[in-house]
């Protein structure tokens, strides 16, 4: 009696076996920014020349959430159910401000701690690059202390990150 050797199904596979099939994945941090809006115009130059794949993150800081509690503004099932749909609703309309293909671009919207998601986000989708600002939206002082987002990713993080500065003005919101 032969033995028939078990070939491993696709189906559960890693994400990184489905990230090979569409090509190289570049991952852009969005917080809304000005220096994001920069960085997402990086990631889709480096796109658009062919086969690799753009996702487009947006981290949802649970600390937020946990202020929107403590001010009474609904529990976190309400919160949550409020606040993901119009964070890729944004980031959709996002998309289509700068002519991004959707198509060919993953959203993520996520909760958590955006330093620790972004970085876990990029294995995750195995992504060889990480586009960020290198000023966000993040509280003034909460940096002073703790430095910006971009700075504790690349603290951790075992990828290459692009950190895109501001052009000229001191831009703050799009």
């Amino acid at each position: 009696m032969s033995r028939m050797k078990k070939r491993p199904s696709l189906k559960g596979a890693p994400h990184k076996t489905e990230t090979a099939l569409k090509g190289p994945t570049i991952l852009v941090a969005v917080d809304f920014s000005y220096c994001s809006k920069i960085a997402l115009r990086k990631g889709k130059s480096l796109t658009s020349t062919g086969g690799k794949r753009l996702v487009v993150l947006h981290v949802i800081d649970h600390h937020f959430i946990h202020q929107c509690i403590r001010e009474r503004l609904g529990n976190e099932t309400e919160i949550k159910k409020s606040l993901f749909p119009r964070a890729k609703a944004r980031l959709r309309e996002y998309l289509r401000k700068e002519g991004i293909d959707a198509g060919n671009t993953e959203i993520m919207v996520c909760e958590g701690i955006p330093c620790i998601e972004i970085n876990k986000k990029a294995v995750e989708c195995d992504a060889e690059m990480i586009i960020m600002g290198s000023k966000g939206n993040s509280d003034d002082m909460k940096s002073i202390f703790f430095g910006s987002t971009s700075e504790r990713v690349l603290r951790f993080i075992t990828r290459p990150v692009l950190c895109v500065p501001l052009e000229g003005g001191n831009h703050t919101q799009v």
